[in-house]
């Protein structure tokens, strides 16, 4: 028997051993092919390639950003040892594995819990985004959202289940909302258009049993104001309904007796009422408040029932814009009596009425600007519907028009105060 001694192997019978080393018991690594020199140098060789990789891969981990996706190749390396051919020292060599499996372990361990972190903020992002009552734009939101979830790393396994479920909940009540909203939406469209038919219904069978033309004009002329009145449905569905309750409706000669009937005297006399209250108006404005309230009123009444007599553009104007003056004052001043405290002097007065204002002011405009963002998005589709719209826009307008002056009437009386 042969024997070649060594520090970490030697060979037998013509068996290449690698001596025990700690917790790696003795074993048989190869056989001797030329000679024993050269089979122990072959397998130290073999020990020096082990060594490179280790050293390659703790290259990587030290320059690599995703550090964590090296783990299981230290760890496949850590397990070989047992089973690798070749001489070396493999206690050395596992010390090393296992201070890099530690140090990726910790480098994941804080990196599952900032995840946990970004993910519990973009849960809370995505409730922000799923209240948003614009569906199109909230859905859009918690797509991007979800594809910035999907990018964010995985986080400990004792909390995937719950955070995984929380963020999926948002998601889940959201889209059920949403189609509860459009379930509904499509139900009163559908009732809507019920109401519309209705209509032409009613108009159809009065154009069969009503024979007398002088009796039928007024009672079709009630339909086309309750048509009027009903509200908005889709496009397509409102122009169909229109021709054929407009052919219901029209009775030949109407229009051209309605002109006959409004003479231009009758206009005349008309417009000069109009002008009248418009001057009554503007000293309404003058009077106590609870005074001016009643009269605005009146005149309200008295200018409904002259019809659709035409002061002009800024006729019109001057006269929603009184009344809306009389009416904002009105409500300031209840809302001055509810929210003072008593026995305020008359400068403390004045500087809370205008603190009042300006948040009124403040909502007003907020609405407005909403409100302006919001005007392309509104599916109109008929005249009466752009109409509607465009009144409520300039509504909205002048209510922050008449505020503005009544804050500016309270800061002048303010200054002549000091």
């Amino acid at each position: 028997m042969t024997e070649l001694k060594q520090d970490m192997a030697f060979i037998e019978e013509g068996k290449v051993i690698l001596k025990a080393q700690g917790e790696f018991p003795e074993r048989v690594i190869g056989e001797v092919k030329d000679s024993e020199t050269e089979s122990i140098q072959f397998f130290e060789n073999k020990f020096t390639l082990l060594i490179n990789k280790v050293d390659e891969v703790q290259k990587q981990i030290e320059e690599e950003d995703n550090k964590g996706s090296f783990l299981m190749k230290i760890v496949n390396l850590k397990k070989s040892l047992s089973t690798y051919d070749g001489i070396g020292d493999f206690l050395m060599l596992k010390d090393r594995l296992v201070m890099l499996e530690k140090l990726l372990e910790d480098y994941i361990s804080q990196n599952r819990k900032r995840n946990l972190e970004v993910k519990s903020t973009l849960i809370e992002e995505a409730k922000s985004y799923a209240s948003n009552p614009n569906w199109r734009e909230a859905t859009e939101q918690l797509k991007e959202l979800r594809q910035r979830w999907i990018r964010v790393g995985a986080v400990d396994d004792s909390s995937k289940e719950e955070i995984e479920s929380n963020f999926q909940a948002v998601y889940d009540e959201f889209y059920e909302r949403k189609k509860a909203f459009h379930e509904a939406k499509q139900a009163m469209m559908a009732k809507r258009i019920e109401q519309y038919e209705q209509l032409i219904e009613k108009a159809r069978k009065l154009k069969t049993t009503e024979k007398d033309s002088e009796k039928l004009s007024p009672l079709l002329g009630q339909l086309v104001e309750e048509w009027k009145s009903l509200e908005n449905i889709p496009k397509e569905n409102y122009s169909q309904l229109l021709n054929v309750f407009k052919k219901l409706t029209h009775i030949p000669g109407q229009i051209e007796r309605k002109k006959q009937n409004a003479s231009p005297k009758k206009q005349e006399i008309g417009v000069e009422k109009k002008k009248e209250l418009l001057k009554q108006l503007e000293l309404a404005k003058e009077l106590p408040i609870e005074e001016a309230v009643v009269k605005a009123k009146e005149i309200q009444q008295s200018w409904k029932e002259l019809g659709k007599v035409s002061v002009g553009k800024k006729g019109n104007e001057d006269f929603f814009f009184w009344n809306d003056y009389i009416f904002e004052k009105h409500f300031l001043d209840n809302l001055f009596k509810k929210k003072a405290k008593p026995k305020l002097d008359n400068k403390e007065a004045l500087k809370f009425k205008m603190n009042l204002l300006r948040d009124l002011l403040s909502r007003d405009q907020k609405e407005l600007l909403i409100f302006e963002e919001n005007l392309e998005k509104f599916n109109l589709g008929t005249d009466k519907l752009d109409k509607m719209v465009g009144f409520k826009h300039e509504k909205q307008k002048r209510k922050i028009a008449v505020k503005q002056q009544i804050l500016d009437e309270l800061r002048d009386s303010n200054k002549n105060q000091q």
